[in-house]
């Protein structure tokens, strides 16, 4: 057993050499020698397009290859994040994603085909949605306390609050925001933010939770009234705006963050090299004034931060999505 031991030993050491050889260096030391393919699993012309391109400006003017972006929408990311995936694991294709695609999904439905934590490998954070709650401006619901007084007084009625689908973002944090004041609210999805927030600014919902960049516009034309922001931090866009920790729960915080992702098994040197340039790239003022512009909140964050982030976010919205009782069949 000894002897077993030791050659298994010796094997080991020898594999490992072999990776680290100098061809291996070499090989690792060439890339990137040809363009880089990000993918971005969300229409053209949307925010989540213009980091993703932000991206792949930061990765060009870092390395000197030209970074492809590739639009591949289609079951909330799961075509595109699926594609990087099967991609080789050469450091040639990339994705850029989120919450709303790579931990939701998986937290929310049953049967999801791809488990993310062994698919793909997390890269680096670039940025995060402040989420706001708003009502409609004629609404005579001024603050979170008034919104709380209110569902409690309306018993099993509770409030009706809108979402732009069963397990997104928005539906997920007014979830969570229930279930911590232990409030009654009755939930009607949308096919998308914009219909939803008709309906608040029309007095046909209570409220919602909503992604800052879509509703600032109807915030700034006085259609809809922000009450409070999920993050720990208070929107450069809503500095009046107080945050829920601010009003009472201290442990509410909600942001809906992007980052990039490479298919699992990637050189871990390739992967410290993409992670510290997209870290350095978004901390500049150019880049961060480009997110900021687009309401996102620059947040970038080195592979081991993001790596954390996933693990943590994915058992965080399980537990709320099984003490809710949001549980879906994937496809149905």
């Amino acid at each position: 057993m000894k002897r077993r031991a030791f050659l298994g030993a010796v094997g080991a050491g020898l594999c490992a050499l072999a990776v680290h050889s100098p061809a291996a260096f070499a090989a690792d030391a060439a890339w990137p020698d040809k363009p880089i393919r990000l993918i971005v699993p969300y229409p053209p012309g949307g925010v989540t397009d213009l980091a993703g391109r932000l991206v792949g400006e930061i990765i060009t003017k870092k390395f000197g290859q030209p970074v492809v972006v590739e639009n591949r929408p289609g079951a909330n990311g799961l075509i595109g994040s699926q594609a990087v995936a099967r991609a080789p694991a050469d450091g040639y294709t990339l994705l850029l994603n989120g919450l709303g695609g790579i931990v939701l999904p998986p937290a929310t439905l049953k049967g999801y085909p791809i488990d993310y934590t062994t698919a793909l490998t997390p890269i680096a954070q670039m940025a995060e949605f402040v989420n706001v709650l708003v009502v409609g401006a004629n609404s005579d619901i001024r603050s979170v306390d008034d919104l709380l007084a209110r569902a409690r007084a309306n018993g099993d009625k509770g409030l009706s609050y809108g979402s732009n689908g069963t397990g997104a973002s928005a539906h997920m944090t007014t979830e969570f925001f229930c279930m911590r004041t232990d409030i009654k609210c009755l939930h009607a999805a949308y096919k998308g933010s914009g219909e939803l927030l008709i309906d608040v600014a029309n007095g046909n919902l209570d409220f919602s939770f909503s992604n800052l960049p879509p509703v600032v516009p109807l915030i700034k034309k006085g259609v809809v009234r922000p009450i409070a922001v999920t993050s720990p931090y208070r929107s450069r866009e809503l500095p009046d705006v107080p945050t829920l920790q601010e009003l009472g729960l201290q442990d509410f915080a909600v942001t809906s963050w992007l980052g990039v992702y490479g298919p699992a098994g990637m050189n871990p040197e390739i992967v410290q090299r993409l992670s510290q340039a997209i870290v350095q790239g978004v901390s500049e003022a150019g880049p961060m004034n480009t997110l900021a512009s687009a309401g996102f909140e620059p947040k970038p964050a080195s592979m081991a931060d993001f790596a954390k982030l996933n693990r943590a976010e994915l058992e965080r919205w399980s537990k709320v999505a099984r003490d809710a009782g949001v549980s879906l069949n994937f496809g149905s």
